[in-house]
C-alpha cells in the first residue's frame, strides 16, 4: 500500500488512555512524510533520467539502424556497381572480339578478291598474249604471201589489174581473216584447258 506525504500528515489516531506523546508522533510523522516526499522527488528525477537515457538509447538505436541500412545500401550499391562494371567490361571485350573477327573476315575477303582479280588478270594476259601472237603471226603470213610482191612490183601496169584480180585479193583476204579467227578460237580453247 502506497502512502503519500499528505496522507501521512493528515493521519488521525484514536485516543487512548495511556497514549503516546502526540507532538512527538506528529514530528515523527512529519519527518517520515518529508523523507517520503524526498524519496518520491528522487524517484521522479531518476525516472526522468531513465526516460531520457531510454530516449537517447532509442535515438542511438535509430541512428545505428540508419547507419547499418546506409552501410548495407552502400555495400549493395558497391556490389551492383562492380557487377555492372564486370558486365560492361565483358560487353566491351565481346564487342572488341566481334570487331576483330569482322576486321579479319573483311581482310580475308579482300585478300581473296585481290587473289581472284590477280588470277583473272593472269588469265586475261595469257589470252591477250595468245591472240596477239596469232595476230602477229597472221600479219607475218600476210607479209610472206606473193600478193605483196605483186602489189609492190612497180613494173606492173595499172591496166593489168582487173576486177578478177581484185576479187581474188578479196577472197584471199577473207580466207586470211577466217584463218585468224580460227586460230583465235583455238588459242582460247588451249588457254581454257591450261
Amino acid at each position: 500500500m502506497a502512502f503519500t506525504p499528505e496522507e501521512i500528515k493528515q493521519k488521525e489516531f484514536s485516543r487512548v488512555h495511556k497514549g503516546l506523546d502526540e507532538t512527538e508522533v506528529r514530528e515523527y510523522l512529519q519527518t517520515l512524510s518529508n523523507e517520503i516526499e524526498k524519496l518520491k522527488a528522487d524517484k521522479e528525477q531518476l525516472q526522468t533520467l531513465i526516460n531520457d537515457k531510454d530516449e537517447n538509447i532509442n535515438r542511438f538505436k535509430a541512428v545505428e539502424n540508419t547507419i547499418s541500412e546506409a552501410l548495407l545500401q552502400a555495400q549493395k550499391a558497391g556490389e551492383e556497381t562492380k557487377h555492372t562494371a564486370i558486365l560492361r567490361a565483358d560487353a566491351i571485350v565481346k564487342e572488341a572480339e566481334g570487331r576483330s573477327d569482322q576486321i579479319i573476315n573483311d581482310a580475308l575477303q579482300k585478300a581473296r578478291h585481290i587473289s581472284f582479280q590477280t588470277e583473272d588478270m593472269k588469265r586475261q594476259s595469257k589470252v591477250f598474249r595468245s591472240r596477239f601472237r596469232m595476230l602477229v603471226e597472221a600479219q607475218l603470213d600476210l607479209l610472206k604471201t606473193e600478193d605483196w610482191d605483186y602489189l609492190l612490183n612497180y613494173d606492173v601496169d595499172q591496166q593489168k589489174v582487173t576486177e578478177e584480180n581484185i576479187d581474188i585479193l578479196n577472197k584471199e583476204e577473207e580466207n586470211n581473216q577466217e584463218q585468224i579467227n580460227n586460230q583465235s578460237v583455238k588459242s582460247e580453247e588451249d588457254t581454257s584447258k591450261e
